[in-house]
């Protein structure tokens, strides 16, 4: 599932997974039409602006590989390791909470940093919005939170119902 869409007016020009991102897209190879001949035309034409495509990306056309995402991605296995452990204890409960918020945030705030590269390329004409893959997660991530929270709060009801007993 795609993490993101990046249109050039009407048109998607990419829609990466995380893992393309994570290990380095190559732009000469995953851009669609018209931006991958649009790109051709510019290297042909236009080197200039290409020096300038390799001040933010030093291996253009491969793009630098983003290994901190497999680490957002080895949160959430934390997560839902956690979140299997949570009828045992308290703490796995929080454990996977916290993973699973803090991985939830990370997906954005890396998705809206795509935005930021595309603008410091000089390229406003590209928008950036949120794929399938990054709400599907999110969900996932919001189900879980919300499964997390009921064990938590659980015992803490019981608890005041059996002092209320008494």
């Amino acid at each position: 599932m795609p993490l993101a869409n990046v249109s050039c007016t009407e048109h998607v020009i990419a829609d990466p997974s995380l893992y393309e991102v994570a290990v380095g897209m190559d732009l000469s190879k995953d851009l669609k039409d018209p931006a991958a001949g649009l790109l051709k035309k510019m290297e042909e034409g236009n080197p200039k602006s290409i020096e300038r495509f390799k001040e933010r990306i030093p291996h253009y056309p491969k793009m630098e590989p983003m290994y901190h995402l497999f680490g957002i991605v080895a949160a959430l296995v934390l997560a839902a390791a956690f979140a299997l452990l949570a009828p045992y204890g308290y703490y796995a409960s929080l454990g996977s909470l916290a993973l699973g918020m803090l991985s939830m945030v990370s997906l954005w705030a890396f998705l809206s940093q795509i935005g930021s590269l595309c603008n410091a390329l000089g390229m406003q004409v590209l928008q950036v919005e949120p794929g399938a893959g990054i709400y599907c997660a999110s969900a996932l991530i919001l189900i879980g939170t919300a499964m997390n929270l009921a064990s938590i709060v659980r015992p803490i009801i019981d608890e005041f119902k059996a002092k209320r007993k008494k």
